[in-house]
C-alpha cells in the first residue's frame, strides 16, 4: 500500500494538470500504521519536503505511526473531531526512525520523543493545539472542508505556491 501511495504521489507531482494533492481515507480510518512486511522507501516519510505542489490531508478515524508520518508530511491538515493519533510502534517493540523524523519536523523533538516512548494515543484537540493539524471539523464536514482547501490551493498562482513550498522545504510545521 505504501509503495502504491508513493507512486500516486509521484505521479500527481509530475502531472501538470494537478494543482494540489488531497490525501484522505477510503473508509473510516485514515491510516492505522504500516505493513512491516512491505518494503517501504524512506521517501514516503519525506515526500512533503520535496513537493512542488501543496498536499492537503483529511484525517478521520485514526492516524497511527506511519499514518501520523503521512499527516506530518502534509502542508495543510484537517481532522475530523473524534479522530485519534499516536506513535504506538513501541508497543510492538518496533521503531522506524523515518516516522520519528517526519513527526518531529511537525511537532518538535520533545513531544515526538514522549509520544514514541509512551505509545500513548492522543486526541484531535491535542493535535490541533500542537500544530499537527491546522483545523478540526465535524466528521460530516471533513470531505467538503478538505476539498475546499485543496481547490483553493490548486487555483492559487503556481509560482507563488512553489516559492512558498521551496522556502519551507524541510520544515513542515
Amino acid at each position: 500500500l505504501a509503495v502504491h501511495l508513493l507512486n500516486e504521489l509521484r505521479d500527481a507531482q509530475a502531472d501538470s494538470n494537478t494543482g494540489a494533492i488531497l490525501i484522505d481515507a477510503e473508509g473510516p480510518v485514515f491510516c492505522g500504521g504500516l505493513d512491516w512486511a512491505e518494503p517501504v522507501a524512506e521517501e514516503i516519510f519525506t515526500f512533503g519536503r520535496r513537493a512542488s505542489k501543496p498536499i492537503v490531508a483529511a484525517i478521520q478515524g485514526v492516524a497511527i505511526s506511519a499514518g501520523l508520518a503521512l499527516l506530518a508530511n502534509a502542508h495543510v491538515a484537517v481532522a475530523a473531531q473524534g479522530s485519534s493519533f499516536g506513535l504506538t510502534d513501541i508497543r510492538e517493540g518496533r521503531c522506524h526512525t523515518g516516522i520519528l523524523t517526519a513527526v518531529a519536523a511537525a511537532i518538535g523533538d520533545r513531544r515526538t520523543r514522549e509520544l514514541s516512548l509512551t505509545g500513548r494515543v492522543f486526541t484531535a484537540p491535542e493535535a490541533l493545539a500542537w500544530g499537527l493539524v491546522h483545523a478540526t471539523t465535524p466528521p460530516f464536514e471533513l470531505d467538503d472542508r478538505a476539498r475546499a482547501i485543496a481547490t483553493a490551493l490548486a487555483n492559487a498562482d503556481p509560482g507563488a505556491v512553489r516559492t512558498i513550498l521551496e522556502h519551507f522545504a524541510g520544515n513542515l510545521s
